[in-house]
């Protein structure tokens, strides 16, 4: 348990003074949702954002969830948490493009539970944002909220403000999908999505990206294009091994930060309920 509280406080150097309020029972604690509460944004804030209560689906692996068979996961996530700040701290990176060689590798809900993960740290903004307008995992994890959403923010029909959802969880904000589209591809190659990542860079201190699988489409390369990081999620006893390199190679080698091993097995051949597991296999520079 201090050797996750250690490797926290040593990731987190590039937040002034963060490590003096950081405390082990709630870096080690379950994710609480309040669903009374309404709970402001920390500055900078956002001009009168819309504001979602997440979701706590019982069919899920949410780390909302109240469920003990959900440890293993959780520590996992903790784990790739830290080696993300220590990376982050090291090379000043924000925004971080989640992908995979195929659909169903399960890097929506990894994207979405790291975020989750995060919020647990004081004054660690986090931004969610769902890019995969083919798929649209996020949103649906999310309950489909209503409203604009990235597409209809890139197609300049929503501004920013109606975009951009705060949530239950103070720290945390997400961006849906939006309206349907029969041109992806054309709406991340216009300036819009560049500018649109370079501001959430500035206002959030981590931005998770739900992308589209690496390959075939185009999607994938336009989207990281304008980010700082990509991370494969990888499906344990599944995935082989020429897929995954033709997904890396449709990355970026200085922006792949690494990959997620997600439903692999421990050293006990427990399968952590097929949720994210390990190793966590992270460059470190």
């Amino acid at each position: 348990m201090s050797r996750y509280f250690n490797e926290t406080r040593n990731a987190d150097k590039w937040t002034e003074a963060l490590t003096d309020k950081l405390d082990i029972k709630d870096l080690l604690s379950p994710i609480e949702v309040d669903k009374d509460v309404a709970e402001e944004p920390a500055e900078p804030s956002l001009n009168a954002p819309g504001r979602l209560i997440l979701p706590i689906p019982k069919d899920i692996p949410l780390l909302t969830r109240k469920d003990e068979t959900l440890g293993h996961a959780t520590e996992s996530y903790r784990t790739l948490r830290t080696r993300l700040l220590r990376m982050q701290a090291a090379q000043g990176i924000r925004s971080i493009v989640f992908s995979s060689a195929l659909s169903g590798e399960g890097k929506t809900l990894t994207t979405l539970n790291l975020a989750l993960c995060c919020t647990q740290i004081p004054n660690l903004r986090v931004m969610v944002v769902d890019a995969d307008f083919r798929g649209r995992g996020l949103t649906r994890l999310l309950g489909s909220p209503t409203g604009p959403g990235l597409s209809d923010l890139l197609a300049g029909t929503a501004t920013r403000d109606q975009a951009v959802l705060a949530t239950n969880l103070p720290n945390l904000c997400v961006v849906p999908a939006g309206a349907t589209t029969e041109s992806p591809t054309e709406l991340f190659a216009t300036a819009k999505w560049k500018e649109f990542i370079g501001w959430a860079s500035e206002t959030f201190k981590i931005v998770l990206i739900d992308s589209p699988p690496a390959f075939p489409l185009a999607d994938f390369e336009l989207i990281s294009a304008a980010c700082d990081g990509v991370v494969l999620v990888i499906r344990g006893g599944s995935t082989n091994r020429e897929l995954i390199l033709r997904a890396s190679a449709h990355v970026d080698p200085r922006k792949l930060l690494g990959s997620v091993f997600n439903m692999s097995q421990d050293s006990h051949g427990s399968d952590y309920h097929g949720y994210a597991g390990s190793p966590l296999a992270l460059k470190e520079e």
